[in-house]
C-alpha cells in the first residue's frame, strides 16, 4: 500500500478518535462540572484493556469521591478510589495496567 494512503488513514482514524472523545467530554463534563470541586479537578485519557478511556477526577473537597472511567463508547466501566478504595476496573487492576495518556480538561 503506498505510505501516503497509508499515512492519510492513520491521521483520519486519529481525528475519529479525538472527535469522539470530545463528544462524550462535551456531553459529559457540564454534569461533572456542576458537583466537582472547584479546583484540583481533572479528566484524564488513558490507554487501558486496549480502549482509550477517560477518568473524571473530582478533586479533593470530598474525600471519599470516586473517579469515574468511562469507555470510548461513553459508557462508565467503574469507579477508582472512593471510601472503598477501589482499584479493579472490571475485574482487572488499573493503576497497573492503565497508560496515562493526557490531561484533556482540568480546573
Amino acid at each position: 500500500m503506498n505510505k501516503g494512503v497509508i499515512l492519510l488513514l492513520s491521521a483520519w482514524i486519529c481525528t475519529a478518535c479525538s472527535e469522539r472523545d470530545n463528544a462524550c467530554l462535551n456531553d459529559r463534563l457540564p454534569d461533572f462540572k456542576a458537583w466537582c470541586c472547584p479546583n484540583g479537578s481533572t479528566v484524564s485519557t488513558y490507554h487501558f484493556q486496549g480502549d482509550l478511556v477517560q477518568v473524571y477526577q473530582p478533586g479533593s473537597c470530598g474525600a471519599d469521591f470516586p473517579s469515574y472511567v468511562l469507555g470510548s463508547a461513553c459508557d462508565t466501566l467503574g469507579f477508582l478510589g472512593g471510601i472503598a478504595g477501589f482499584t479493579d476496573i472490571q475485574g482487572v487492576n488499573f493503576p497497573n495496567n492503565a497508560t496515562f495518556e493526557k490531561v484533556i480538561w482540568s480546573n
